[in-house]
């Protein structure tokens, strides 16, 4: 089964991901992050991962049904796109400690340890709760939480598009992960409801000369299509939708990233798990283009936000490794002078 390059990096949009390659991320590469996915924070697979028909991945990853309620400390931060209260990795919505019968020496009893599971913060990607990007992405959430949950219709859907080898909704819905027509109405309802549009069709890319059937987009011919967002410190490559929402994995320097520009106006449903919250430090800066960013920081990872005249921009700091493969921390002054590369005022 092939699968579509851009459909897989859009299911990479995860804090736990490494990026290990210094220039650009190779289409392999992106196969392999694909696999790793949410592996350290333990999360069961989604729904929304489960392979279609022929080059479709039901991509899209979608955002939480919870509404923002926990965090109130960080206007404008990691609290203003929170979707509310974090998730363990078994997937259960909690704070509390969980605890296993232990032994003597400390040991459990079923051979594991006592632990408290990590606290999984789900971020939207679209703007901030008060708009009408969130509130659409979170109502597809509570939608999709409940739709199929045994995958019938999904794998019935799967084999009608192996034996018609036609997928019908794709045409219209790429990277949705749309599979049947009450799907189709309801983000057709969502649409009318909060005046969105459609992200539309992929754009190819060309600028792999070794393949010529790489459609991946690199960091130049975004520039091309969107002007001086960024200076030639960047490289990376990624996919962009007809309506200029586009999605990057790069490096600077030594800072592995990745970036997603959303247009405003936009029906989009990927999210970005960060973990726990309140482990970040987190505070404002006005990069060297003038626009005002939120950064949040725990050691290896991060979260960059702007919410620029156009869109909506997120970018996910991911934990990379220097020459002699010892980890990176990740320093204040390390992260303003990266996001000083980036001309936001042009996002």
């Amino acid at each position: 089964m092939q699968i579509n390059i851009r459909d897989l990096m859009e299911n990479i949009e995860d804090s736990s991901v490494d990026l290990e390659e210094k220039d650009v991320v190779s289409s392999e590469r992106i196969k392999e992050l694909t696999k790793m996915k949410i592996n350290e924070y333990g999360f069961k697979e989604k729904r929304s991962s489960k392979k279609k028909f022929a080059t479709v991945l039901i991509a899209a990853a979608v955002v939480s049904a919870v509404g923002i309620t926990a965090f109130a400390a960080f206007k404008g931060g990691l609290e203003g796109v929170s979707f509310g209260d974090p998730t363990d990795q078994t997937g259960s919505t909690t704070t509390e400690r969980i605890e296993v019968p232990v032994g003597p020496e400390g040991q459990a009893t079923d051979g594991g340890y006592a632990y408290e599971p990590p606290m999984n913060h789900l971020i939207s990607l679209q703007g901030y709760s008060d708009t009408n990007e969130f509130k659409a992405s979170k109502e597809w959430r509570e939608f999709e939480d409940g739709y199929d949950k045994d995958w019938k219709i999904c794998d019935a859907y799967d084999k009608e598009c192996k034996k018609t080898k036609k997928d019908p909704f794709e045409e219209k819905y790429p990277g949705y992960g749309i599979y049947s027509q009450e799907m189709a109405d309801k983000v057709e309802e969502l649409l009318k409801k909060y005046n969105l549009k459609l992200r539309g069709k992929f754009i190819d890319g060309h600028s792999n000369p070794e393949d010529p059937t790489d459609t991946t987009i690199r960091e130049k011919e975004l520039k091309e299509m969107f002007g001086d967002i960024w200076d030639d410190k960047i490289h990376g490559a990624g996919y962009c939708y007809e309506n200029g929402t586009f999605s990057l994995d790069a490096d600077c320097d030594k800072v592995s990233f990745q970036i997603r520009r959303v247009i405003k106006g936009t029906l989009d449903t990927v999210y970005l798990n960060v973990g726990d919250i309140s482990q970040y430090k987190q505070w404002t800066y006005k990069t060297k283009c003038g626009v005002e960013v939120s950064i949040a920081l725990q050691d290896r990872n991060g979260v960059v936000l702007a919410n620029t005249p156009k869109g909506f921009v997120t970018i996910n700091l991911c934990a990379n490794e220097d020459e002699d493969g010892k980890p990176i921390t990740y320093t204040q002054a390390q992260i303003e002078e990266f996001v000083d590369h980036i001309n936001f005022n042009k996002l």
